[in-house]
């Protein structure tokens, strides 16, 4: 499929893990204690000392059996077309350096080598050189980036689930809204949105409607009639089950930055 070879482009090109391998892979802590030290869930906070903005953030896990590590990842954007929830990628460590390596439908396999991997308590940090293959040949290559990724401990994966009303705030004046607003995010992976039109709620039509929530970051696409398809990702910052707070860090062309702050309370 031609949005899985753009996907893993970006994935592996632009967004995450995708700097430089450095020749030296010495690991004075040994393999397993680098592979206890990243067993968690991280999520994107800088690439090259900039922070990453919400519509470029991902979330990796690594899970131990007690000898080998596993992985998956999450990550959604409109303009690549990515949409991946909780991919599996096989992982493997040597000396500092932890590889990753995805088969992707189409055929194409990715190849991350994370180098100088530092691990300690909440900060994973690294450089990586990302290589594409297709058919035993090398389709491309990609970095050098400085990545940097923090533990995310909270699980919301089962607490947005029900009827959301929401309102919008933010630092730029273009999407402040006092307009109550209504997402329902099913169990099903499914979601629905809601426009207050006349004192009553009428549902978007929509040719396709899904979200995940990996750790904090939750993301949607959708598509409707006669438009390109949409993602849209948002940072959760807290959910209590009752009111949830999201926030979307975007960064404009000319590099000023501005935040975009969803406050939700569900509907009983």
């Amino acid at each position: 499929m031609k949005w899985m070879l753009t996907a893993i482009l970006c994935i592996c090109g632009v967004s995450v893990f995708t700097a430089c391998t450095p020749d030296n892979n010495d690991n004075p802590a040994g393999d397993g204690d680098l592979t206890e030290k990243v067993v968690g869930k991280w999520i994107h906070a800088e690439t090259d000392g900039e922070t990453v903005t919400t519509d470029m953030m991902s979330v990796y896990t690594f899970t131990s059996d007690g000898t080998a590590l596993k992985g998956y990842y999450s990550m959604s954007m409109t303009e690549s077309g990515v949409w991946a929830y909780r991919q599996e990628t096989d992982v493997t460590v040597s000396g500092n350096t932890i590889t990753l390596t995805s088969h992707l439908a189409d055929g194409t396999t990715s190849v991350v080598e994370m180098a100088g991997v530092s691990a300690s308590g909440d900060d994973l940090r690294f450089t990586a050189i990302t290589t594409l293959m297709k058919d035993g040949q090398v389709t491309a290559t990609y970095g050098p980036r400085q990545k940097h990724f923090t533990r995310a401990e909270a699980d919301y994966t089962e607490a947005v689930v029900g009827l959301w009303e929401i309102t919008f705030t933010s630092d730029n004046p273009e999407y402040e809204s006092s307009e109550p607003y209504r997402e329902l995010y099913r169990s099903d992976g499914t979601a629905s949105f809601y426009d207050l039109i006349d004192g009553q709620w009428v549902e978007e039509e929509t040719t396709y409607n899904e979200y995940f929530a990996d750790g904090p970051l939750f993301c949607f696409r959708w598509q409707k009639p006669g438009q390109e398809g949409r993602h849209e990702n948002w940072e959760i910052v807290s959910c209590t089950g009752s009111e949830m707070v999201n926030k979307a860090f975007h960064r404009r062309a000319d590099g000023s930055t501005y935040t975009i702050t969803a406050h939700l309370k569900k509907v009983e």
